[in-house]
């Protein structure tokens, strides 16, 4: 099964560096991670009984691999096209976007993560740059990665924003350094790039709004009238520096839509700040969060403290209902109750359904008589099928899983399910190779399309689907 893995939408903001920023000087080499990125595992040391010191992180996993952008741009007729860095920004361009994190997570808690370590790769490279986690066995059995950019470079990776994921759980194992999980976090360079369509709403986002107060959301691509939501940010627990953020999200956890920063100041108790941010009118139920840098990496990210807007100590008093006039009085609290992020991340939903035959009774009819062995794939491709396709193009895909020959024997059908980003394109097919030779989508080979109208592409959503039929069969026929 593939171990080289995409990446899509979450929320992280990036403040001023913080006194406490870890950074790495090495170079971007087999033996050390790169120059410009930071992680939250620092060597811990302690003294035994007889003062010798003793490595508590000596038994750790080490999870150590690569982390890359890749560009598409989508042609006239709908159908995304790979494109090389050296086309988009000449051969020695600079990477154009802002910091990558990366993280592993608790699994099976989607939109309510346990974030376990992470790492910030704070200047990428267009060629890819390595990460690196450390993960204590004796704390949770598996986790889940995924990376996520901060496409604007503006200190906000919003819920929209590209993410990358590796689908698969990753036992930990004591002592075990695991190098089989890349990341790829794809970016539509159409959007993204020099004079691309992303840009127009630089500076925020607009969101869903009631303009005329009659309790139904208009339609208004004319951007917004802005009012003040201010208040004190109050730190409530000691305070060891680094910026933060007030942001807006929509009642979902979505967004930032807008966002000010604040500087704490130490009050011997915690910390202080005020803020001032313009928000939309009429933007109707809001939340309002905040969190500052506390592990250090120059960023505000779901590794950190996090916090709300307080209707009396220690209460969430959100949603905040924005209308036409401004509220000065919305102060925030960090933390309120766990301190966990405020906003909605989903880094992976499942596609699952059922491959079949719709020409012969049971796939092993479908393989021919010369055959070096027939094998069934069902895969979640990042780019458009094409005629004669070799398998080993399935490294490149989100996810794919494969039967062989004696598995499916006289199945008629199999269940199947793959995990892959929220909220993008993937193309959802099925393919018999039935002579064996590597090669799929030939000429008299079944093939089944998942997508939309009988095409491949899917949007994978939120929440992912269930339920999709993939009839094989030989096109044309």
């Amino acid at each position: 099964m593939i171990r080289n893995f995409w990446v899509w939408p979450l929320i992280i903001v990036a403040c001023s560096a913080s006194t406490g920023e870890k950074s790495s000087d090495q170079t971007n080499d087999e033996k050390g991670l790169d120059e410009g990125s930071s992680s939250s595992d620092e060597d811990v040391e302690v003294e035994d009984e007889e003062g010798e010191e003793v490595d508590e992180e000596e038994d750790w996993m080490t999870i150590r691999a690569r982390v890359q952008v890749d560009l598409y741009t989508t042609d006239e007729d709908n159908v995304r096209t790979f494109l090389s860095w050296e086309e988009a920004v000449g051969p020695a361009g600079e990477f154009p976007f802002g910091s990558i994190f990366v993280a592993a997570y608790k699994p099976g808690t989607e939109g309510a993560e346990q974030y376990i370590a992470q790492h910030t790769v704070t200047r990428p490279r267009t060629d890819g740059d390595y990460y690196r986690l450390r993960i204590d066995p004796d704390k949770i059995n598996a986790v889940n990665i995924f990376a996520t950019l901060d496409v604007r470079s503006d200190g906000i990776v919003g819920s929209a924003e590209p993410m990358g994921i590796h689908p698969d759980s990753i036992p930990v194992e004591a002592y075990l350094e695991e190098t089989e999980t890349n990341l790829v976090i794809l970016v539509d360079w159409d959007r993204w790039g020099p004079g691309g369509w992303g840009w127009q709403d630089v500076g925020g986002y607009t969101p869903p709004r009631d303009t005329d107060g009659d309790g139904d959301i208009d339609e208004d691509d004319a951007g917004c009238d802005l009012v003040s939501v201010a208040g004190d940010v109050r730190i409530t627990v000691p305070y060891e520096g680094g910026n933060g953020m007030v942001m807006l999200l929509d009642k979902n956890g979505g967004g930032p839509y807008q966002m000010d920063e604040f500087s704490p100041v130490p009050d011997g108790t915690g910390a202080i700040a005020e803020y001032n941010m313009g928000v939309c009118a009429w933007a109707g139920d809001m939340q309002i969060v905040a969190a500052y840098d506390s592990n250090g990496n120059g960023l505000v990210d779901p590794d950190d403290l996090w916090g709300a807007y307080a209707s009396e100590p220690g209460v969430d008093g959100n949603p905040v209902t924005i209308e036409d006039y401004r509220q000065p009085d919305i102060h925030v609290e960090i933390p309120i109750g766990s301190g966990g992020s405020a906003v909605s991340v989903v880094p992976f939903v499942r596609l699952s359904g059922t491959a079949y035959s719709e020409s012969t009774p049971t796939f092993g009819d479908l393989e021919a008589e010369s055959s070096e062995g027939m094998a069934l794939y069902v895969v979640a491709l990042r780019y458009p099928q094409t005629p004669d396709m070799s398998i080993e193009d399935f490294s490149d895909a989100f996810d794919y899983k494969v039967w062989d020959s004696p598995t499916l024997g006289d199945l008629y059908s199999v269940e199947w399910d793959l995990v892959v980003p929220a909220n993008t394109i993937v193309y959802l097919l099925a393919f018999v190779d039935a002579d064996g030779d590597g090669l799929v989508n030939e000429a008299q080979e079944p093939v089944a399309f998942g997508g939309e109208g009988g095409a491949a592409a899917l949007s994978s959503g939120d929440d992912g689907h269930e339920g999709i039929s993939l009839g094989l069969n030989v096109v044309g026929e």
